[in-house]
């Protein structure tokens, strides 16, 4: 058993110090995930724990104990940390302080008044088995894609291997453990192997559920205007294709509306830039909040906004329309001196058969003509022909 002891005694403390590193990377360069700082102090501890392990036969007998072990708690507890921090879960640190002190009290126990390896031995796999059943019973209501279902499942995996190796083991060899031949039987090459392939299969989801989050968040970075927070142009259009298909002749009809800010160069000229971009943020805002959970809102270019209403038509566009026009005349700003911006909207239908870029034609075209009227208007599109629907096709 000897060559299995070195190797794993050797192979864990590098593999876990290669994840403490990978994790550490993640934390710097996204520092808006403070579980991967976490993860990282995690593996770093159990990376001296496993070098403790391997030294062990070298320290005095109760060093030899301890010290493994308090390193090994401590990676525990900044593993269920960062656990709780990825799911934007309140870590309980009082819990976790608790079940380490009463570690460290049952350990004591079966060291210095009941000197016992097979109980130390129960109690470490135990206790492990139900924190790792705790943190999957803990995230079970945060969970939201195919790869936090997986965490889940190895969570309980692992518990269950915990259990399952130990007692195995302990029925093979428990009545002729040792101090002296703990570090080379079959039970602690067990315990190693089943560490570090746990270990990789956990991290290894861990980073699956990074990688899924700086994807989602560079997706959304490049679909969104810095300024308003709203969707850009790229944005938009991706959301309006993803709408269920409208190619049939009977289908849904959505409200567009194209919202241009009036006068908006007087407002650059008279007050500054500063004050134009603050003005810019606050319709932005006010069309979002207007057009509900279901509308999308996009910055179109400049001061020109560009908005959907699903499912809605010409009659529920044109009534949201005149509730934001009228919200935005009566909108004082302190970047102007109390004044007030006014809008002017063009609204057209969106639909089945049309493309996005037709129907904007025709809210581009109403708008125009909510400008010539005298600005602070709402004008709707014209009903195409079916002449001009189909030159407008070819």
């Amino acid at each position: 058993m000897s060559e299995e002891h070195n190797f794993f005694q050797f192979v864990g403390p590098v593999i876990f110090l290669a994840l403490a590193v990978g994790f550490a990377t993640i934390r710097y360069h996204a520092p808006f995930r403070v579980s991967a700082g976490f993860f990282a102090l995690s593996y770093l501890f159990r990376s001296l724990a496993f070098t403790a392990d391997y030294f062990r036969p070298a320290m005095p007998p109760d060093v030899g104990v301890f010290v493994p072990i308090l390193l090994f708690l401590a990676g525990g507890i900044t593993f269920c940390a960062g656990i709780f921090h990825l799911f934007s879960l309140r870590v309980p640190w009082w819990v976790l302080g608790s079940i380490a002190v009463a570690v460290i009290e049952l350990f004591g126990w079966y060291r210095f008044v009941e000197d016992s390896l097979v109980m130390r031995i129960v109690i470490m796999n135990g206790i492990s088995a139900g924190v790792l059943i705790w943190l999957a019973i803990a995230i079970r209501q945060r969970i939201a894609r195919g790869v936090d279902r997986l965490l889940q499942v190895l969570l309980v995996a692992n518990a269950v291997q915990f259990v399952a190796r130990t007692a195995v083991m302990l029925w093979l060899e428990g009545g002729t453990l040792t101090a002296a031949n703990y570090s080379e039987s079959l039970t602690a090459v067990s315990l190693r192997f089943a560490t570090i392939v746990s270990t990789l299969a956990v991290a290894g989801t861990l980073l699956a559920i990074y990688g899924v989050e700086i994807t989602a968040r560079l997706t959304r970075s490049s679909e969104t205007d810095p300024l308003t927070g709203i969707l850009n142009r790229r944005g938009f259009e991706s959301r309006v294709a993803a709408l269920p298909d409208g190619s049939a002749q009977e289908g849904p009809r959505h409200g567009l509306i194209i919202a241009d800010i009036d006068g908006f160069k007087s407002v650059n000229d008279r007050f500054g830039h500063d004050a134009g971009d603050t003005v810019i943020a606050r319709i932005a805002r006010l069309l979002e909040e207007g057009a509900g959970s279901e509308g999308l809102v996009a910055r179109w270019g400049g001061e020109e906004f560009v908005v959907l209403i699903p499912n809605g038509g010409e009659s529920l566009a044109r009534l949201y329309a005149e509730s934001v026009r009228t919200a935005a005349e009566a909108m004082g700003h302190d970047c102007l001196k109390g004044e007030a911006v006014t809008i002017s909207l063009g609204i057209a239908e969106l639909r089945p058969g049309d493309t996005l870029r037709m129907a904007c034609g025709r809210a581009d075209a109403a708008l125009y003509e909510a400008k010539q009227a005298g600005r602070n208007r709402v004008r709707a599109a014209l009903k195409p022909s079916p002449l001009r629907l189909v030159e407008s096709v070819a």
